[in-house]
């Protein structure tokens, strides 16, 4: 079952948003802000503006949250509360994700040339990506595999104890395709990106003003978690919180 954050969004659905609520002559205007590289994205832009009207007296300042009606350009007939979230990615990988795997001291010694020859000839069916990740005791490689057996005999004889091998459940193809097809369906404003999560799972996400049919029908096509939607703007049922986003690590 995919998250509720995924549910499309059609005129007339009661709508739930968070954000800075700010005066626009008569009416109001809703910011929206994330959280960890999100608020870096979009902390400087209101190019996720939302048109919010219904609202009468002194508002309350600071991260509002805004339920009403969509209109498909606007929030009507709207109240609004004090406190709220940002939005946010999935919870990604960070320096604590793998404590307990061994590392070296230099991120050189996992990208050696041979470790790269071995991935390269791994990538398609049986590796998806290949990481220099740096935990607690070190630098260490994280394969995300398909096929696990494979990549520990191609990679376990060049790294040995640092090595961490995670089983997935798509293909890199499928990685890239999740992405292309959100990005061709996603109503804009968009931001988009692939990376690792906190499970060392190498997975595609996208974040959306509101989900459209279209880019729900999409989610649909696709393995459960291989592409995260992060939408501001949810249908009303959906209270659940986003998780927050440590820092970013690179991929190779």
């Amino acid at each position: 079952m995919h998250d509720a954050r995924q549910q499309a969004v059609v005129v007339g659905d009661r709508v739930v948003a968070a954000g800075l609520l700010v005066e626009d002559g008569a009416s109001h205007r809703l910011l929206l802000r994330g959280e960890g590289l999100y608020a870096e994205l979009l902390g400087e832009t209101d190019a996720f503006a939302l048109p919010v009207s219904g609202l009468t007296g002194p508002q309350p300042s600071g991260m509002v949250t805004v339920r009403g009606v969509w209109t498909g350009e606007a929030v009507v007939d709207a109240v609004v509360a004090e406190g709220g979230r940002g939005v946010a990615s999935y919870a990604r990988l960070d320096k604590m994700s793998f404590p307990e795997v061994s590392g070296v001291s230099t991120r050189s010694e996992i990208l050696r040339g041979d470790v790269l020859k071995a991935c390269d000839a791994l990538r398609g069916d049986a590796l998806v990506a290949f990481l220099a990740a740096r935990g607690p005791r070190g630098w260490f490689g994280l394969a995300s595999a398909v096929d696990v057996a494979a990549v520990r005999d191609a990679l376990e004889p060049l790294l040995g104890p640092y090595l961490h091998v995670v089983p997935s459940t798509w293909t890199l193809d499928q990685v890239n395709e999740a992405e292309s097809a959100a990005i061709e369906t996603a109503p804009e404003p968009y931001a988009f990106g692939i990376g690792w999560d906190d499970e060392g799972r190498f997975r595609s996400q996208v974040l959306v003003h509101h989900v459209s049919p279209e880019l729900a029908s999409v989610v649909a096509r696709f393995p459960y978690d291989i592409l995260h939607v992060a939408a501001w703007v949810r249908r009303a049922g959906d209270l659940s919180s986003p998780s927050p986003e440590p820092p970013t690590l690179g991929n190779i």
